[in-house]
């Protein structure tokens, strides 16, 4: 006698029989199809949503891929990995769906194309079916954007009815002396924007204060499909030289295509009036004037009657000025030093562009216009061109401990050079006692 199961076995198998045998038959049709969600205006900088449908009349997908082309005007990406699966009945058949939601980024107002996506995918008509692939290509979708008002031609806009931003200076009253460094901190959250499309902000420089820009952090956050960009950038001023400075405001704008309005927010500029210090004080010199000159050079002819005594006073009057600069170079060098073994950056970078007023490679008048990799660069030191590089480093980074100690060194060892050279110099332009007779 036949056990219950098995009767139970041959009436599920003589009911699906048909269907099975329905389904080897039946024909797989598939196909592919674009759209976007968008019944209002489409404005530049605002996120579009556009829809790839994958259809199939089979039972399943699988192997699915698509490729998204180079949009001129747009960018055009996939934010996450979010699909929707639906049905659909079309001339009696029923369709499987699997829509793949598109970010779409318009850059510029007027007719916007949408070339071709190309897609491809694998469906059978039901289990035990052979897989059958297809590939296909959307049509061209053409768009109609518009600039928002109050916004000029080829400026970067960003549209977004979600918009915070904040800002903090560090310190917040600013540099006080040279090699002070100050930075400013921004960050922005946008809704429906990706982090990348949100601007970057304007570097001022101008001289003596250098700017150091900071790698910008940005992230995605996606929440059930809504989207939202976050972007901080930071900029590091180290004050270089004396002078008054005005970092100007930075103005950010963004269109809310809620209220149609146009929207912004500024970060206040900083000023600073940075005096001079003893470190930063170059030496004058005063020049006689003709007159004078020509007063001693008489009386000093009248009492010296040989040519060796004209140059006896030549060369004592250059050794004087050559002690007046040793005494300016030697104290210049001792407030260096000092700076250097206390670890203080900022003074450091101060004394060191001091010293160079009196010591550089060409040893000529235009002395003070090098710059640290100018000084470096011309002794060709690779340490002393690495310790400086460390020292700019310091100025910027207030977390980070400085020891001079290496630098010094490296700094005693090239004045040692210097000195060596204009010795050399010197000895090169002393006048023979006896030149020998013209021929």
């Amino acid at each position: 006698m036949m056990s219950k199961f098995a009767q139970i076995f041959i009436f599920l198998f003589g009911m699906l029989s048909p269907l099975l045998v329905a389904a080897e038959n039946t024909e797989v049709k598939a196909g592919v199809a674009i759209s976007i969600e968008q019944d209002q205006d489409l404005w530049a900088g605002q996120q579009v949503t556009l829809n790839l449908d994958l259809k199939t009349t089979g039972f399943s997908f699988s192997n699915s891929h698509f490729n998204l082309p180079e949009i001129s005007g747009a960018f055009l990406m996939q934010t996450d990995s979010t699909t929707i699966k639906m049905t659909e009945k079309t001339d009696g058949q029923d369709w499987q769906i699997v829509r793949y939601p598109l970010a779409l980024y318009p850059q510029k107002s007027g007719q916007l194309e949408i070339p071709p996506i190309s897609a491809r995918f694998t469906t059978s008509a039901g289990f035990g079916s052979p897989e059958k692939a297809f590939e296909f290509e959307t049509r061209t979708l053409e768009l109609t954007v518009k600039l928002p008002p109050g916004v000029k031609t080829g400026e970067l806009v960003v549209t977004t009815s979600s918009f915070e931003l904040e800002h903090e200076w560090q310190p917040v009253s600013g540099a006080t002396k040279t090699g002070d460094a100050f930075t400013l901190k921004v960050s922005r959250l946008a809704g429906d924007i990706s982090a990348m499309l949100l601007p970057p902000l304007p570097v001022f420089r101008t001289d003596g204060l250098a700017a150091y820009p900071q790698a910008p952090e940005v992230s995605d956050k996606t929440d059930r499909g809504d989207l939202t960009g976050v972007r901080t950038d930071s900029i590091t001023w180290v004050v270089e030289k004396p002078g008054a400075y005005e970092i100007p405001g930075i103005r950010f704008q963004w269109w809310d295509p809620l209220s149609l309005e146009l929207k912004q927010q500024v970060i206040p500029g900083l000023r600073m009036d940075i005096a001079a210090t003893a470190s930063d004080e170059t030496p004058v010199t005063t020049a006689m004037e003709p007159e004078q000159k020509s007063n001693q050079l008489l009386y000093l002819l009248i009492l010296v009657i040989t040519v060796f005594s004209v140059f006896a006073l030549w060369w004592g009057l250059r050794r004087g000025r050559l002690d007046q600069y040793a005494d300016n170079e030697k104290t210049t060098f001792t407030r260096l030093e000092q700076a250097c073994k206390n670890g203080q950056a900022g003074q450091t970078y101060s004394a060191i562009h001091a010293w160079l007023e009196f010591s550089s490679p060409a040893a000529t008048d235009n002395s003070h216009a090098l710059t640290l990799n100018d000084f470096a660069s011309g002794w060709g030191d690779r340490q002393l061109a690495a310790e400086l590089k460390n020292l700019q480093t310091a100025l910027v980074s207030s977390a980070r401990e400085w020891q001079g100690d290496t630098l010094l060194s490296s700094l005693q060892r090239i004045r040692r050079k210097i000195n060596k050279q204009k010795a050399g110099q010197t000895k090169a332009h002393l006048v023979p006692l006896n030149p020998p007779p013209p021929a």
